[in-house]
């Protein structure tokens, strides 16, 4: 509201602007100077020598420099300096830039409404009345210092200050930083001008990102000693709080790769600033004076405070322009004992702060409380080429980066060629190993690997040098929670020792936490290494395995089931009774209903018992009857016939016996079906149940590990893989981790190899977790092991480097590029399967597949077994019939049953007889010996059943 009241008061008074102007023709200006502000003197004289130069500044007046020197502690005699310039009759007082002297000086003027004109820093929340200060205000600075640690996403940072002040320019930054955030560390520079020992501290807490606050004259020090003990490396980053780091000389930090970013509000490389510089310097020149400006990259630079002492006369200037044509104006002078006060000494502070000008510092522009606003910080980093704009900020859309992501990358790449970076790794194959080499090797050359092929293509690519390193512990690197650090390669990071960590390492939440990943190289997961499983005995009837027990019962009773059936049908339907015909009529076999009981037996593979001939001898006497043919019907389908008749089908053999009847054949032709698809399907499983090995395994995944006891298992201790089962909510899993832990002996290892070879040595008594890619590698050179089921979880091997390296980015798009082209599965199948013994177990593999296993004695044994008992049957069945039938005679024959078995067995034995004679019974009257004509098929003793004959018996 104020600040619009007095731009009202000021544009009515434009309104009533009298035609004349009434300044003096000469105003003074009191400037204060210390000793050693002689570039702010030569500005303050130039600035009033240019303004006398442009009569459109002061048409009718010009300015009048009343300087005095004063001593920055003595404040006596700067009030003494201040009076005197009072009663001289000076418009304004310029200076001084000490806050000891300046705080009388402010008194002064407040009390005699003379304006005071300051370019210094002061934290104070309240401008008094009569003063205008053209330096930014701290609360505006601390803002510009948090929205550019918010833009760089900055977890943490260590924040170094010189004195109290430096507080009050970083409260903004210390209270945006939340409670829950990590901690900031604050520490205080010391007295003396060793700052090693405070700097080694911060470098032991790997803190990489310092905030630092002190005077521009320090810079140059504090950054030196950080130099010294290491904290200028590419992963350190400096945001310098002075407005004036264009003044320090860095010409040894901008090729150390360290980030080192700074505001300024003066562009040395601006061209009013260069012009007005060189004006300074030629117009003391002539006058004979020495005044000496740094030059930095061959151009002379200037701080911030003379940039502004500047700007402030050309703002009086300007001020005062703009109230002489609102009102009359003298100028007089005042006596500090007196009372009196200059009257236009309120207006012009208040035009001062209205008025809206461009000097060296760009926007010169004040708010209602006398703050300048409105004003642009340039960002600033050092590059090899020097100090860079590479953004502005403002307290309106606060960060702006010019520099695109592009252009930072590029000159990370630029700037990481012909560096040559530390990179540590562990022995683990077949990543890093060393050569076998009857030469003693050093340097690099030791080493060959996945890893070590893997960082030279990158190198090749990004064009860097590497030397390779081992951790000294040997580990990959987990932390510690008792002490609170971490071990191996992740500690070598830390502490920057190494710049690139490349082994087998996984990238885990806890790890990228503390360092940066790599997009992975390789994608992988935990399994399980164990030895092969045993190769089981062949099972005597193992030619029983292609069906199960449940199978084979059902086919028995199917074979049952049908045999019956085909045996009640065959005694149901007419037409497997056979009835006599009329002899001499001559028939075809092939009916239609034959014809496609032909085909059918044909298809199914069991033949018939109906056989096409020449077209002449299809027509034949099918007429049954003879002679002696009496009116009995024989029905050929008896049990026992059925029973042989479906087993001879089911060997697909085939019988002498055929079905007539469409019912019969029904059966038949769908037993036939059946018996083709079990038995053609029990071949095919046979072949591959007598050719392929059974293995007989213990355990085939995690599950089975976790279910029993009597097989230890373990892991790398301090690993991945155990920090994977440690911190698991997968139940099984927790059970598995509580097993390891409890286990003695301990079931973890401190190598990969080591456990290896407690999976060799323990045949079968132990497993061992470890990533799917070292167990591929294990297994190529190791018949002996093998992996157990799939992987139990997916992650994957990075590249680590220190926290916030800038070469991340530049080495991902390497190994994206690898990836792309194919080179990393080739480097993947040169040290997998054909180096160190690589591809051994597979070509044992591929032999065994390519070539059938021959069958042995022990895997068809059961079908001899099978054989031999069956002939044994046979012959126990045989004997059986033959005493049985001998006995029967015997008993017809009234002979001893002794007799009659030597008579058949000597029978039976002449190997030469081919038939047989009809045996009659002995004669027991005439009638017996008149009826020699009958006969019977079977022959005596059978007399009864015979038949009697209508001609001679041949």
């Amino acid at each position: 509201m104020h600040r619009f009241l007095v731009i009202v008061q000021v544009f009515c008074a434009l309104l009533w602007t009298p035609s004349i102007y009434s300044l003096p023709d000469i105003i003074k200006i009191g400037g204060l100077f210390h000793p050693g502000d002689d570039t702010q003197e030569v500005a303050f004289r130039y600035a009033v020598e240019k303004i006398n130069a442009d009569r459109s500044v002061l048409p009718r007046s010009k300015l009048s420099a009343q300087v005095e020197k004063i001593n920055p502690l003595d404040s006596f005699h700067a009030s003494k300096r201040v009076c005197h310039l009072l009663r001289t009759g000076v418009a304004a007082i310029f200076g001084p830039q000490s806050a000891h002297t300046a705080s009388h000086i402010q008194s002064i003027c407040d009390t005699m409404e003379i304006p005071h004109l300051e370019t210094r820093w002061d934290y104070q929340l309240r401008r008094e009345s009569c003063v205008v200060n053209l330096y930014p205000h701290p609360s505006m600075l601390s803002k510009a210092l948090v929205d550019i640690v918010r833009a760089w996403s900055w977890k943490s940072f260590t924040v170094i200050y010189e004195t109290n002040e430096g507080l009050v320019r970083l409260q903004e930054l210390l209270k945006a930083h939340g409670p829950n955030e990590l901690p900031i560390t604050v520490r205080q520079l010391s007295d003396s001008e060793d700052y090693r020992p405070l700097l080694k501290q911060i470098k032991n807490s790997a803190e990489s990102h310092i905030v630092l606050d002190c005077s521009t004259d320090k810079i140059y020090d504090v950054l030196k000693q950080a130099q010294q003990i290491g904290m200028m490396s590419d992963y350190h980053s400096y945001l310098i709080t002075s407005l004036d780091l264009h003044m320090v000389p860095l010409d040894e930090f901008k090729y150390g790769g360290t980030n080192i970013t700074a505001f300024r509000l003066v562009d040395p490389d601006n061209p009013i600033v260069q012009d007005a510089i060189d004006t300074w310097i030629h117009g003391e020149v002539k006058s004979g004076r020495k005044v000496s400006f740094e030059r930095m990259a061959n151009i002379s630079v200037i701080r911030t405070e003379t940039a502004l002492m500047y700007d402030a006369v050309h703002l009086f200037a300007k001020a005062l322009y703009d109230l002489d044509r609102s009102q009359q104006i003298d100028i007089q002078p005042l006596s500090c004992d007196a009372s009196d006060t200059w009257p236009h000494g309120d207006s012009l502070i208040n035009y001062m702060k209205i008025v809206e000008i461009r000097g060296l510092t760009d926007v010169i522009k004040f708010d209602h409380q006398g703050f300048r606003t409105d004003f642009v910080l340039d960002i600033v980093e050092l590059s090899p080429l020097g100090l860079r704009k590479t953004g502005t900020w403002n307290s309106t859309q606060g960060v702006n980066f010019t520099k695109s992501y592009g252009e930072q990358q590029m000159e990370i790449v630029e700037n990481l060629k012909n560096k040559t970076l530390v990179v540590s790794s562990i022995l683990s194959s077949p990543y890093c190993m060393r050569k076998d080499s009857a030469e003693k090797l050093t340097g690099n050359d030791q080493f060959e690997g996945y890893a070590i092929d893997l960082i030279h293509e990158i190198s090749k690519i990004l064009g860097f040098n590497y030397t390779i390193r081992l951790a000294p512990d040997g580990r990959y690197g987990s932390y510690n929670k008792e002490t609170g650090e971490w071990d191996g390669m992740v500690r070598e990071l830390l502490e920057q020792r190494a710049d690139l960590a490349i082994a087998d390492l996984t990238i885990t939440f806890d790890r990228e936490q503390v360092v940066d990943f790599t997009m992975p190289f390789m994608n992988l997961g935990i399994s399980v290494l164990y030895r092969k499983p045993v190769k089981q005995p062949p099972n005597l009837f193992s030619f029983l395995s292609p069906l199960s027990l449940d199978v084979w019962i059902y086919m028995a009773t199917a074979y049952l089931g049908v045999s019956v059936l085909l045996f009640i049908l065959a005694r149901f339907t007419p037409y497997e009774w056979p009835s006599p015909c009329d002899p001499g009529k001559m028939e075809t076999q092939f009916t239609l209903l034959n014809c496609m009981w032909f085909a059918i037996g044909s298809l199914m593979q069991q033949g018939c018992e109906i056989l096409p001939k020449f077209s002449p001898q299809e027509w034949q006497d099918l007429s049954p009857c003879t002679r002696d043919s009496s009116s009995t019907l024989d029905n050929q389908f008896s049990l026992h016939n059925s029973l042989w008749f479906t087993f001879g089908s089911l060997m697909q053999q085939g019988c002498d016996i055929s079905p007539k009847a469409v019912s019969t054949r029904m059966v038949a032709g769908m037993w036939w079906f059946f018996t083709l698809i079990m038995i053609s399907s029990y071949t095919a499983n046979l072949a591959a149940f007598l050719t392929v090995e059974r293995m007989d395994s213990p355990i085939e995944n995690a599950e089975d590990l976790a279910k029993q006891t009597k097989i230890k298992y373990g892991a790398l201790g301090g690993g991945s893989t155990a920090a994977f089962f440690r911190d698991s909510n997968f139940s099984t899993y927790q059970r598995m981790w509580s097993f390891m832990e409890s286990t003695r002996p301990s079931v973890f290892t401190s190598s990969n190899i080591e456990g290896v070879e407690r999976v060799v040595k323990g045949k079968g008594s132990y497993a061992f977790l470890m990533e799917s890619t070292s167990i591929e590698y294990v297994i190529e050179r190791n018949c002996e092991l093998t992996q157990v089921g799939g992987m139990l979880d997916s992650k994957g091997y990075g590249i680590a480097m220190p926290p916030n390296s800038p070469y991340r980015t530049a080495i991902s798009g390497a190994v994206l590029k690898l990836q792309e082209e194919g080179k990393l599965h080739i480097l993947k199948q040169r040290w997998w399967t054909e180096k160190r013994g690589g591809g051994s177990c597979r070509d044992e593999q591929s032999k065994s597949s390519s070539t059938a296993n021959e069958l042995g004695l022990a895997n068809v044994g059961g079908v001899f077994v099978v054989l031999m008992g069956g002939m044994g049957v046979a012959c126990v069945i045989a004997v059986c019939e033959f005493v049985w039938k001998s006995r029967k005679v015997a008993v017809e024959e009234r002979v001893s049953l002794c007799s009659e078995m030597a008579s058949e067995l000597r029978f039976a034995l002449k190997c030469g007889s081919k038939g047989r004679g009809i045996r009659h019974p002995h004669a027991v009257s005439d009638l017996d010996s008149a009826e020699n004509h009958r006969f019977h098929p079977l022959g005596p003793p059978y007399s009864q059943y015979e038949f009697d004959g209508k001609g001679p018996v041949s």
